[in-house]
């Protein structure tokens, strides 16, 4: 549990600096993260029977990387100058 709250704290603080600073490398950064931290919980070899805890944890991991990849949207993709042109300047 505390990898995932450290993963999630990872991300939280790069999606929010990118935000307060206007460089979007960060959040990007935390989506490249999120897309890679997608491939290995959702390719990893499961048991036959998962308890539900294991169920729940795995879930929480999607939620984290979830998060992930929409900081790194919203903040990286959209609000950059090059490709959303969002940003005010």
């Amino acid at each position: 549990m505390r990898l995932l709250l450290i993963t999630y704290a990872v991300i939280l603080l790069l999606g929010v600096s990118a935000f307060l600073t206007e460089k979007h490398y960060l959040a990007n950064i935390g989506g490249f993260i999120a897309a890679i931290g997608f491939m290995l919980v959702y390719f990893k070899d499961r048991p036959e029977e998962e308890t539900p805890q294991q169920k729940k944890k795995r879930t929480y991991w999607y939620l984290v990387f979830a998060t992930g990849l929409v900081f790194s949207l919203l903040f990286g993709s959209f609000w950059n100058t090059h490709m959303g042109n969002m940003a005010v300047r």
